[in-house]
């Protein structure tokens, strides 16, 4: 058989099919030496020789930067010379068909792939090549750990194959990899694994100060192996805790320059120990041989694995060669539990001026900001981090474009929609968004409530100077929390008012449904009411608690199971009252019936009064439309005189109204008014004496003049 002669030592390869020609060479001569006992001299000459234009050609190949996908290969999990003959005699078997000519006289009859025994016969001159051949392919050894060979059983043997006669097998990945290409197509990686290359460098990115240097120290303490034994150095796994979206994947790639992170969800290894295998393997391969960073992204699921799951997953682990990197948007205790070997570095969410320099870093300088566009107003309304801000940006910025506009500008109410689609609701049906689309101008109450309603407004836009600049933070005792009681009878505006002071501050407002968080068992109110307050934290929305006295009332005495655990959920909310730093609004019709120490901690109490005479003849006349059709002549200050009614009431009759003057094809009167009055007050159990009822619209004939 003719073969090509032996390239100059000391030029680099220009590919990696050069190299494997040269690789079909040193396999030639190993099944010579294993076929011409009485060559042995002269072949193992042969191979030393050309073994070493190999290593100088790839140590060349290294200085010109241009090293080889197996160099690459062998650094990143430090594989023996043995381990990487291994690899190279297989991807030849796979995928030469000369090398696969001169390797199947040797293979048993009627087999296609080579066995253990089979390699072991090549590659092993002697007993200890034998012996850490054999090592390097058993489970724990790094090829296999790492998923970039496999071993398969043969039927004939039962009820299972031993070592030897297992076949051998090139994952598939490895191969493309070793023929240079350098990425997977995204379809190719498993359900769960995904690339991450970061694109900016440290100083491209915003970030508190000390952060990045206490992610490098953690780094470099997790290269320090806790042990070594007969399977490698064991390093520890470093979890980074934090807020989703918090740029933890660029700033590990900006500390780690040109390795990119393999990241595999934890929610995908949870379904049965073969395709949790399967999965961690594939990625861990990825990572080896990108030279990058397995990192776990929702880590705080793997807590939650069954034992013997998780079992598996910590050996695979601790006993790889790549780096590992945690990250968790949740608590971590069951995890931590479970692997006392984590490091541990919070992420903290941006401060606002932080925040307020990545708004400002991120918007586009070729774009125009519309007229009172203010990042310092964004940053003060939402707390978000940095990850979230980019993709708030972005939408912006996209939303702009598709425009058509000429001029593509940025807007604050896009700004706020964006940011909205980022938060998203995980509330589910403990809260409801309330939408209003009043405005102050609507809102009737006496000049001393509205005044401390607007302190309120007032509170939330100079917290952050009263509190910081002005040294205010150290008097105030229960926190930084904008905690607002409304008291006042039913219809007097309470929810009205909440809704316009969120609207106001620049907050979404949230309606808790009390009667799904109260829970007849216990413990669960209190992780109710956790969830309900870790979410407004982290959409930074405004709470709203309607008949607060439901779930913020007295504590009783115990006198049985049940007032000990109504008790423990009250205790539970005062701990909550005091810590969130949000915006949290009670209302309540009857204020003596809540708790003492609430109404301590809450820093506003107002008392919403029944509207005056002159606020209800207001009231009378702003419910009304003004696309409304009237009669002349309706005095409002009579209506307020004779009907002495709530707001929501007047409302109630103004919409009565309203539809009986459709009904009947004519326009309201004050003689529907007071009809409508009226029948508020019968509702209402209130008597009221008014003028002769007579023409008056039965409920029959309403209901046939309306589907007419």
């Amino acid at each position: 058989m003719h073969h090509e002669q032996s390239p100059v030592p000391g030029h680099p390869y220009e590919n990696p099919l050069a190299h494997l020609r040269d690789e079909q060479r040193r396999l030639q001569l190993l099944l010579q030496r294993k076929t011409s006992p009485s060559e042995t001299s002269r072949v193992a000459e042969q191979l030393d020789e050309l073994g070493q234009q190999i290593a100088s050609r790839l140590a060349d190949n290294e200085r010109s930067g241009r090293s080889l996908p197996i160099t690459r290969l062998s650094r990143s999990l430090v594989l023996s010379p043995l381990e990487v003959s291994l690899v190279t005699v297989l991807l030849l078997a796979e995928t030469s068909s000369e090398a696969r000519s001169l390797l199947s006289p040797h293979l048993p009859s009627g087999m296609a792939q080579g066995t253990v025994a089979h390699y072991l016969d090549i590659l092993g001159p002697d007993e200890a090549s034998q012996r850490a051949l054999l090592s390097a392919l058993s489970p724990s050894g790094t090829l296999r750990r790492h998923g970039l060979v496999f071993l398969a059983p043969d039927s004939g043997w039962a009820p299972t194959t031993p070592l030897l006669f297992q076949r051998v097998k090139l994952s598939d990945r490895l191969v493309s990899f070793l023929h240079g290409e350098e990425r997977p197509p995204t379809h190719a990686l498993p359900h769960g694994v995904s690339l991450f290359v970061g694109q900016r460098t440290l100083g491209q990115l915003t970030l508190p100060t000390g952060l990045a240097d206490r992610l490098r120290d953690a780094l470099d303490e997790c290269a320090q192996p806790l042990l070594s034994d007969s399977d490698g150095s064991v390093l520890p796994p470093l979890c980074l805790t934090g807020l989703r979206r918090s740029g933890r994947k660029s700033l590990l790639s900006a500390l780690l320059p040109g390795r990119p992170l393999v990241v595999l969800s934890a929610s995908s290894l949870q379904r049965g120990e073969a395709a949790l295998v399967q999965t961690v393997q594939a990625a861990l391969a990825e990572a080896a041989i990108a030279q990058g960073v397995l990192y776990i992204s929702s880590a705080e699921l793997l807590g939650d694995l069954d034992p013997a799951l998780f079992e598996q997953l910590r050996r695979m682990l601790l006993g790889s060669r790549v780096r590992v990197v945690l990250a968790a948007d949740g608590p971590i205790d069951a995890l931590w539990t479970r692997l006392p070997e984590l490091l541990r570095v919070d992420i903290p969410m941006p401060d606002r001026a932080t925040q307020t320099a990545l708004w400002n870093h991120l918007l586009p300088v070729d774009m125009l900001q519309e007229r009172g566009f203010d990042v310092r107003a964004l940053a003060n309304s939402y707390s978000l981090p940095a990850g979230a801000i980019w993709r708030c940006v972005s939408e912006m910025v996209r939303t702009a474009r598709l425009d058509g506009s000429k001029q593509p500008t940025l807007t604050m109410s896009a700004a706020r929609e964006a940011v909205r689609k980022q938060l998203g609701n995980r509330f589910g049906d403990l809260a409801q968004l309330v939408s209003i689309s009043l405005s102050w101008e609507d809102l009737v109450l006496p000049p001393e409530s509205m005044e401390r309603v607007l302190e309120i407004v007032a509170y939330a836009r100079y917290r952050e100077q009263l509190l910081g600049k002005w040294g205010f933070e150290r008097k105030l005792p229960y926190g930084r929390s904008i905690s607002v009681l409304l008291a006042g009878a039913p219809g007097t505006g309470k929810t009205m008012v909440a809704a316009l002071v969120a609207k106001e501050i620049g907050l979404e407002l949230f309606r808790v449904n009390v009667a799904r968080v109260i829970e007849r068992f216990a413990g669960e109110t209190e992780k109710n009411l956790a969830r309900i307050f870790d979410e407004a934290k982290r959409q930074q929305v405004a709470l709203l608690f309607d008949e607060a006295d439901t779930l913020f009332g007295r504590r009783l005495d115990v006198r049985s199971s049940q007032d000990r655990y109504a008790n423990m959920a009250v205790s539970f909310l005062l701990q909550a009252v005091e810590s969130h730093d949000g915006v949290l609004i009670l209302t309540t019709n009857n204020e003596k019936l809540l708790d003492d120490a609430f109404r301590r901690r809450l820093r506003f109490r107002i008392a919403l009064p029944l509207p005056s005479e002159h606020e209800r003849a207001r009231l009378w006349e702003s419910m009304l439309p003004t696309d409304t059709p009237l009669a002349d002549g309706i005095d409002f200050l009579q209506l307020a005189q004779e009907f002495d009614l709530s707001g929501g009431a007047i409302k109630n009759a103004v919409v009565r109204a309203a539809l009986r003057a459709l009904a009947q094809g004519g326009v309201v009167t004050i003689d529907l008014l007071r009809r409508c009055a009226k029948l508020e007050c019968e509702e209402m159990g209130i008597l009221v004496a008014t003028e002769s009822d007579a023409g008056d619209l039965d409920e029959d004939e309403l209901e046939t003049e309306t589907h007419e």
